[in-house]
């Protein structure tokens, strides 16, 4: 055994420990602020995540920004609309399906959720686009989202990404809410050279700040909380941290969105760590 690296190890994550226990005490006692670690600390911080395998291919923020609740709500839409958008010619048949319905005619089929999600499916797309490339994709997605319901005013575009299983393009956009992301809020359409075969729309409205400004968790912090949780103890690069707010969908009309630390790893692993109490959002 390699007793000098063993104890190097064991020295560095009770140096660790000592930080994350600060850290949680300011965050109970000064429940308006932002916990920043100092130089020394965060060298610590990022020592210790080297030596556990893992880089940075981005710059973190020292803190981040303390902010209350979201309010958030669904969408409301008329679904006689919504049919007539996707299908102007009418509908072949209606199947109930569990928490929705679905709208099919021919081999085309629209699939409306009781929590507002969207889905929308074209196996007859004959659109000949000769030269596709990003920039056209991107084009051709934002012609068919403003004929079919136009674009949320908190939607922001996110990607344009090559899939190479269609040949085609991901476009999606995601609810941004005064410079924050809204997890788990998006539109995102697959583009081929036959035109958009694939739109899905499941888009939180946000309301408002609700409560209290309150205190966050260093991205730092987060950080750890993910290698602590990955699966995989292999050695990974961290794409992008970004702060934001993070929500399932509920049966309800308006509910509480937190404020998360979103962790992206090179592997294309996404995790939401809650920027209030450094627990991860499943």
């Amino acid at each position: 055994m390699d007793w000098k690296r063993a104890i190097w190890i064991l020295v560095v994550s009770f140096f660790v420990l000592n930080i994350v226990l600060v850290a949680n005490l300011f965050i109970k006692t000064m429940p308006g602020e932002s916990f920043k670690l100092e130089e020394d600390q965060q060298k610590a911080l990022m020592t210790y995540l080297e030596s556990r395998g893992i880089k940075f291919e981005t710059q973190l923020p020292d803190k981040g920004v303390a902010v209350p609740f979201l309010e958030v709500g669904r969408e409301s839409s008329d679904q006689e609309k919504l049919v007539e958008m996707f299908f102007s010619e009418g509908v072949e048949r209606v199947e109930k399906i569990e928490g929705g319905e679905k709208f099919i005619s021919g081999r085309r089929q629209l699939i409306l959720m009781e929590s507002g999600s969207v889905i929308f499916e074209d196996g007859e797309a004959t659109e000949e686009v000769p030269e596709l490339n990003g920039e056209r994709a991107l084009q051709i997605a934002e012609k068919f989202v403003k004929d079919h319901g136009g674009l949320p005013e908190h939607a922001k575009l996110n990607y344009v990404r090559y899939e190479p299983k269609t040949g085609g393009y991901v476009v999606e956009y995601v609810g941004n809410y005064r410079g924050f992301f809204v997890a788990n809020s998006y539109i995102r359409l697959l583009v081929t050279r036959s035109g958009v075969v694939r739109f899905e729309r499941n888009f939180l409205k946000p309301i408002g700040f609700e409560g209290k400004r309150r205190h966050v968790i260093p991205p730092l912090t987060a950080v750890m909380k993910v290698d602590a949780e990955r699966k995989s103890n292999s050695p990974t690069v961290v794409k992008k941290v970004e702060q934001g707010f993070y929500s399932q969908f509920y049966n309800a009309e308006r509910w509480l969105a937190a404020p998360v630390w979103k962790v992206e790893l090179e592997s294309g692993e996404i995790y939401y760590v809650n920027a209030y109490t450094g627990e991860l959002e499943r």
